[in-house]
């Protein structure tokens, strides 16, 4: 697949770049419920928006990672987090900010993490798995350094994974039948987008099994 050129390769950096900014802002976010500084706001940012892209690239054995390679990648995060720094109160006003950015963050992720493999080869198998990482790999690694369980983990969640899945699974068929131009994809993230937040506002959830906490005693 010929890499594009002229405005079709500002139209996919500015997808990517949407979603990069969309991550950092959900992990400034989570910096700022944390009470953390600017600086924890600041790598929390970096991590959550370049941390499944780079996921991506190792799996997909495109090194150096795209996104030390881009300087535009990191740059575009530190502004996210520079974001929150000044909107944070009345980004505070809204109804689940966090949410709202990760959604975003995701749904571009997974589409550009499959269309990527695709172009270098991973069959669409491989693919939907590499961008349904790619996805949630920045999210994982946000949760986990602000001391919180992963919300992909998480028998309370709501659905987070099987989005990833569906989207990057659509992506990687598209990617792979030539039907992977730029709106298409747009599209397809758009449906990951709604299907997440859809699964917030109508509390749907994976099944798990009814436990109960274990109680552990100490001698």
């Amino acid at each position: 697949m010929d890499e594009p050129t002229g405005w079709l390769a500002v139209a996919r950096d500015a997808f990517s770049s949407i979603g990069i900014l969309a991550f950092a802002i959900s992990g400034a976010l989570l910096a700022v419920e944390k009470r953390m500084d600017f600086v924890g706001m600041a790598g929390l940012a970096v991590v959550t928006a370049t941390g499944g892209g780079m996921l991506r690239d190792v799996l997909i054995g495109a090194t150096p990672v795209a996104a030390l390679v881009d300087w535009w990648m990191p740059l575009v995060a530190l502004g996210g987090a520079l974001l929150v720094w000044v909107l944070h109160r009345w980004m505070a006003t809204l109804t689940k900010p966090v949410l709202l950015f990760d959604a975003i963050g995701l749904g571009i992720f997974v589409v550009e993490g499959a269309r990527k493999a695709i172009e270098l080869g991973v069959s669409p198998v491989g693919s939907a798995i590499v961008g349904m990482l790619a996805g949630i790999g920045g999210g994982i690694l946000r949760d986990a350094l602000a001391n919180d369980i992963p919300a992909v983990f998480r028998r309370d969640s709501r659905l987070y994974l099987l989005p990833a899945l569906v989207g990057s699974s659509a992506a990687a068929a598209a990617s792979a039948l030539g039907y992977g131009q730029w709106y298409v994809l747009a599209i397809i993230a758009a449906c990951v987008c709604a299907l997440r937040i859809a699964s917030e506002l109508l509390h749907w959830r994976v099944p798990a099994l009814k436990t109960e906490a274990i109680t552990i005693i100490r001698d």
